[in-house]
């Protein structure tokens, strides 16, 4: 996206926020990044995005349900560049 200079973590984070707050976001996207990826969230491009929807949907579908969680994470998938 240009003119855009947040980082894909900071993305995701800024788009959970408001269902999840502002901590558990950041702390889950850590979580993913370096479990799955093994990064930290800093390193995260577009290309580690999908995996990294992969990795939050169960922790998402556990709290919100599965419809919710897929359709934010589909958001996300959508938005965030």
């Amino acid at each position: 996206m240009t003119g855009n200079t947040s980082s894909i973590s900071q993305q995701v984070a800024a788009r959970l926020t408001p269902y999840i707050g502002s901590f558990n976001a950041q702390m889950w996207i850590k979580s993913v990044a370096r479990r799955d990826l093994g990064l930290a969230p800093e390193g995260l491009t577009a290309q580690h995005l999908p995996p990294l929807i992969d990795g939050l949907r169960p922790f998402l579908q556990t709290l919100m349900g599965r419809a919710t969680a897929d359709n934010l994470l589909q958001q996300i998938g959508r938005e965030v560049h």
